[in-house]
């Protein structure tokens, strides 16, 4: 697998360079140069398009999959829907209506969706214009969060993002939901970082420079990461940072499948662009999910019976990270 090759930038995108004149495969796979920068697990970007005359095919890579932390392959289809979210207000932008088959090959797994499009369509109520321009702006934020709380017209803004049925945005601002999860994320990083395989596996990304750092300062990371034993010390950063945040929220559904949870993260990053234009940092916890036991003492914090945790982040404010994480250029998760 090739390295990130940290001198590529594709976040340089011009909206003015789209090929107006070019045929109308050169117009869509211009859009795809805004669902690249979608956010996904451990920045992996698991994801491949085939774009075509009038549609994209969607898939995921698993070649990128996190087999250790992501058993289920739940982040993996949530990291799709990230990228799927992006695309499809890229299309609105320029014109273009859409309508979104999910997994229309039962057969083929891979293939997560297709997206028809057509030109001079009209765009989604429930996308608001300023998310384009957002999806350029918006970062992971991982930093101790501000202790002022976010003002209720905010809140609302973000729980609107949510409109698919079978799928619920839950925020809250209870300090003892916050313990709870606190305690969750303790034990979460205690098993995982107790496991070799995991920590191999989380060294191995690392390696690969997902998260922005030079080439030796990462492989140092690697190593680090896996062969030493750092849950004591992770749970405790962990924990600092979760009790700063204002918010802790959780997308679930009502349905375990595949298409829920690529749906789950088509609303994440509906939030997650939302957020941008308020200001708002946001930054997953992966780790209480990734772990069963867990996962079923988080499904007991959600005022909802029934619903399946899907997706568990926290909102706050803070200063901007210095950088962006990178990202794979356009060529490389093509479909030929």
């Amino acid at each position: 697998m090739k390295k990130y090759n940290l001198r590529v930038t594709p976040r340089q995108i011009n909206e003015q360079d789209f090929p107006h004149d070019g045929n109308s495969a050169k117009k869509l796979q211009f859009l795809l140069r805004y669902a690249i920068l979608a956010p996904s697990s451990h920045n992996t970007q698991p994801w491949k398009f085939s774009p075509g005359e009038d549609e994209i095919q969607v898939f995921i890579d698993r070649t990128r999959w996190l087999k250790v932390a992501d058993t289920d392959q739940r982040e993996l289809h949530i990291s799709v829907g990230c990228a799927l979210e992006n695309l499809l207000i890229a299309a609105e932008h320029f014109g273009y209506g859409h309508q979104v088959t999910y997994f229309p090959e039962p057969a083929n797994k891979e293939l997560v969706a297709t997206v028809k499009l057509k030109s001079q369509g009209q765009p989604t109520l429930f996308r608001d214009p300023v998310l384009f321009e957002a999806i350029l702006n918006r970062q992971t934020n991982r930093k101790v969060y501000e202790e002022r709380p976010i003002p209720q017209d905010d809140l609302q803004y973000l729980q609107n993002c949510c409109v698919e049925g079978g799928i619920w945005l839950h925020m809250t601002d209870d300090l003892e939901t916050r313990r709870k999860v606190d305690e969750l994320i303790i034990r979460g990083d205690t098993i995982q970082f107790s496991d070799p395989a995991f920590r191999e596996e989380l060294g191995y990304w690392i390696g690969q420079g997902v998260f922005g750092a030079p080439w030796l300062i990462a492989k140092i990371g690697q190593l680090a990461v896996t062969y030493m034993n750092m849950s004591k010390g992770q749970a405790k950063k962990d924990s600092e940072i979760l009790m700063s945040a204002p918010i802790l929220a959780a997308i679930s559904s009502e349905v375990n499948d595949r298409e829920s949870q690529v749906k789950v993260g088509q609303v994440f990053e509906r939030v997650c662009l939302v957020a941008a234009t308020l200001g708002i940092r946001v930054h997953p916890m992966s780790q209480i999910l990734e772990i069963s036991e867990l996962k079923a003492e988080v499904a007991k914090l959600i005022p909802k019976p029934d619903m399946v945790p899907q997706h568990t982040f926290r909102l706050g404010y803070a200063e901007l990270e210095k950088e962006y994480t990178p990202r794979r250029p356009l060529e490389e998760v093509l479909v030929r």
